[in-house]
């Protein structure tokens, strides 16, 4: 007898870790529901601060997994209008824990949180494990933090099976250009497209290292979390961390151009700790994950997105 396909509910599939997403389930043999805020083509619409709009997708589903790629990615974002990430990132996902309540409480939940939940710690805590302290020094952090422990709670009380996953900096094709990689690819793609023989890149912390793992793996390791049902926190990471530099300098040698570089402070954040490095044992004892696609590669495939995208 064959066994029917799973289901997942897939919210914020139109976003940079969510098409990728909706791809790496498809390709397990997963039937996806993709949603997304305003919907689009055959994606319904599921704006998680409606609560009622919530309730109605999980209840029309029916899924066996969710996954939850929805909201307020952008740690700058968070600084100008903390209100509203804080909520998206907050709120809307208590909303999608009542709807899962109420109308599909076996359903496998897991959600992205991010590494800022980590805020700044000292260089003698790398890497980061999960079990080091939560200490958010940015609303996005604070507001991912706040998920974190309502699904912790609904796990606890309600018995929902959650699994919460604390994504490091991610890259790769269609990343948008507030992440400092893809501004800086995008600055490349406009000058080769101008005929320009050479781009001077603007960095605002070149020597800010974060952890890095291609968007591509980064959904082969949330697939095998999903499909397996896991339960817990886990870190997404590469346990290797570039510099904003040394991303310049990758994304330098897949031009024909001259490369140079500025520092411009006025694009620094307002905290911006000088490094974040995370210990991805538990996911690989977990899953068996291990990253396939060096950085390189994923800086050129970028910048070939980005060359794409200005062409059309």
């Amino acid at each position: 007898m064959n066994t029917p396909e799973p289901t997942l509910l897939l919210l914020g599939a139109s976003g940079f870790a969510g098409r990728h997403l909706a791809k790496a389930f498809r390709d397990a043999g997963v039937r996806v529901v993709a949603t997304s805020r305003r919907g689009g083509g055959e994606a319904p619409a599921c704006d998680l601060l409606d609560a009622d709009a919530v309730a109605a997708c999980v209840a029309a589903t029916r899924p066996d997994l969710v996954v939850n790629a929805a909201g307020s990615a952008s740690v700058a974002r968070s600084w100008e209008a903390p209100a509203e990430v804080f909520s998206v990132n907050a709120t809307g996902v208590l909303n999608l824990l009542e709807a899962l309540a109420g109308h599909a409480p076996e359903a496998h939940l897991l959600c992205l949180s991010s590494a800022a939940v980590y805020g700044e710690p000292e260089a003698a805590a790398m890497p980061l494990g999960e079990d080091a302290p939560a200490a958010p020094v940015s609303p996005y952090g604070a507001g991912k933090l706040a998920m974190e422990e309502l699904c912790a709670q609904y796990a606890r009380s309600r018995g929902l099976p959650t699994a919460v996953v604390r994504a490091f900096n991610l890259v790769g094709p269609g990343q948008p250009p507030y992440s400092a990689a893809s501004g800086l690819a995008r600055q490349i793609a406009l000058a080769e497209r101008a005929g320009e023989p050479r781009a001077e890149l603007a960095l605002g912390n070149p020597g800010a290292a974060r952890d890095t793992s291609d968007v591509r793996d980064a959904a082969r390791a949330l697939v095998a979390l999903s499909t397996a049902r896991l339960t817990g926190t886990f870190n997404l990471c590469s346990g290797t961390a570039p510099t904003v530099a040394d991303l310049a300098d990758g994304l330098g040698a897949a031009t024909r151009l001259e490369v140079t570089t500025r520092v411009d402070h006025a694009l620094a954040r307002p905290a911006d700790p000088p490094l974040l490095l995370g210990d991805p044992t538990r996911l690989r004892e977990a899953t068996g994950y291990a990253p396939a696609i060096p950085l390189q590669r994923s800086l050129a495939d970028l910048l070939d997105w980005w060359r794409a995208e200005l062409a059309a």
